[in-house]
């Protein structure tokens, strides 16, 4: 994962809230997520909320400003220097650590109850770290406590595949299951999938794929020709463009309890 995010420093901090289309900053995106953070919060005796993989922690800052936080810690926990200061200037508290390697007494007190919250991240993990960073979060928290991640994945095998060789050819180990690979992945590092709910689609575009990965003009159209030929006929996943191409990753939001 460190690969991944050193690869894309060139697009974090401020620069993050602009990408595909301000996907990751829009408030109304982000709606049913902090809705459905909200809704487990009124329900649970949380002490501390930690946004593993927060970024600029722009998705606690909403929380902050619309749900029941009260004396609530908020922690944004991240692995990169630019996206953290760009949380600590929006006075969010920040620990650096690595959503694989963290510790529960880096976020708050062992005493204290968690919620553990996570938007698109598991994908920079790969097919074969999914099911250890899955346990790995299971092991910081205690039984019953609640894990909410918004993560792409696929109901047709079909589509989890033709962004998987998307990414690919882009020289990236992200990978992005189907939604009964992921509950199954989920259930054998020891989480109960309680809800599955959709959020918003992300369109990728050739543009900004390059601009957050570093492909040349040479690239995007030998990728554009391959995937077309291979995938060209998904509308669900992948398009043609004139100049370039575009794909979607399908959202949805998972409420998981730990066993």
């Amino acid at each position: 994962m460190n690969e991944q995010i050193n690869r894309e420093e060139s697009v974090h901090g401020k620069q993050w809230g602009e990408l595909h289309g301000g996907y990751f900053s829009d408030p109304a995106i982000a709606q049913p997520f902090v809705e459905r953070a909200k809704e487990l919060l009124m329900e649970s005796r949380t002490g501390v909320v930690v946004d593993l993989g927060g970024g600029t922690g722009f998705l606690l800052s909403q929380l902050a400003e619309q749900g029941p936080c009260g004396d609530l810690a908020l922690v944004n926990l991240d692995g990169s220097d630019v996206q953290l200061a760009s949380a600590r200037e929006a006075g969010i508290k920040c620990v650096r650590a690595l959503v694989a390697d963290f510790r529960r007494s880096d976020v708050g007190p062992e005493d204290k109850r968690f919620l553990f919250m996570m938007r698109s991240v598991l994908h920079y993990f790969g097919e074969t770290g999914l099911l250890p960073v899955l346990f790995h979060i299971h092991r910081q928290a205690r039984k019953g406590e609640i894990f909410i991640h918004q993560t792409a994945s696929f109901e047709d095998k079909r589509d989890a595949a033709c962004l998987n060789a998307l990414y690919r050819h882009m020289h990236s180990d992200k990978w992005y299951p189907t939604v009964s690979e992921l509950k199954s992945s989920m259930t054998k590092a020891g989480w109960r999938v309680t809800d599955i709910s959709p959020a918003p689609t992300l369109l990728l575009t050739s543009d900004d794929l390059a601009r957050r990965y570093a492909l040349g003009r040479d690239d995007t159209m030998r990728i554009r020709n391959v995937m077309a030929q291979e995938f060209g006929g998904q509308a669900n996943a992948f398009g043609v463009l004139p100049n370039g191409f575009w794909a979607k990753l399908h959202y949805r939001i998972y409420t998981c309890v730990a066993d």
